[in-house]
């Protein structure tokens, strides 16, 4: 049975953790069934967003406690255990992502959040790390939340693991719209869409490198991934289309050449 249910909408794909009863827990079938996904996805030239979503009361209450445990914690991000493939995935696929948060997004499924460029939540959400509460130290997330919130709001996250909600987390940086209960997909939708027609997808793809190698690595990373972008950016024929539309004052037409 499928845990993940797969939708694709004008050049949109939603993705929809399909395990309610288990609260869309991190799952070996959840990796799986992701890492396919965006296999797929990345593949399809019609397709130039994705959104993630939970079925059900929850975006992703965590990983199954058996597999956290057992797995530990990798050195590096390229030594990281298996329960991790599934966020690596949407953390380094060449499509824009956003995430519509709704409910509970706990541990894994903070790390989840985290691999989305954008995130939009509805006001019933609540997000923890509670790791620190069965004596486990989590080292991806925190890792991540210094990059994205700074010391103290990653650290409020951390300890003591009681839940923040929505408003909190858009005030420290960590979402970037708030929607009334229930909205956040339509609306996680519709700046997918927009970022989808109206954006050529390699100058997306090439931001996105660049931004991502920026805060996660030095900025003489992002810096050399941003010039190796424009060569290529330069030479596509969207680049070439994006300046006669300019120039003739009509929209552009983008395919990802």
């Amino acid at each position: 049975m499928s845990v993940l249910r797969i939708e694709r909408r004008d050049r949109v794909a939603i993705l929809t953790f399909d395990d309610p009863d288990r609260r869309n827990v991190v799952s070996d079938e959840m990796n799986e069934e992701l890492l396919a996904a965006f296999d797929d996805l990345e593949s399809d030239d019609g397709i130039g967003a994705v959104v993630l979503t939970g079925a059900g009361r929850a975006f992703c209450a965590g990983a199954v406690l058996d597999d956290l445990l057992e797995a530990g914690e990798g050195d590096s991000e390229g030594s990281l255990p298996d329960i991790y493939r599934g966020f690596l995935r949407v953390a380094h696929t060449t499509l824009p992502t956003v995430a519509a948060v709704n409910g509970a997004a706990v541990g894994a499924g903070m790390n989840m959040v985290l691999a989305c460029d954008l995130v939009v939540a509805d006001e019933t959400v609540k997000v923890a790390v509670s790791e620190a509460r069965i004596g486990i130290n989590a080292v991806d997330i925190p890792l991540k939340l210094a990059r994205k919130l700074g010391y103290a709001k990653a650290f409020a996250l951390l300890a003591p693991g009681d839940a923040k909600d929505a408003a909190w987390c858009q005030a420290a940086g960590l979402v970037e719209i708030v929607t009334p209960a229930g909205q956040a997909q339509s609306r996680a939708f519709e700046l997918a869409t927009d970022i989808a027609q109206s954006c050529a997808p390699l100058a997306v793809q090439a931001q996105k490198e660049t931004l991502w190698r920026a805060v996660f690595e030095d900025e003489a990373a992002g810096r050399r991934a941003g010039m190796n972008w424009r060569e290529l950016t330069r030479s596509s024929r969207d680049y070439a289309e994006g300046q006669t539309a300019f120039i003739e004052r009509r929209k552009p037409i983008f395919t990802g050449k």
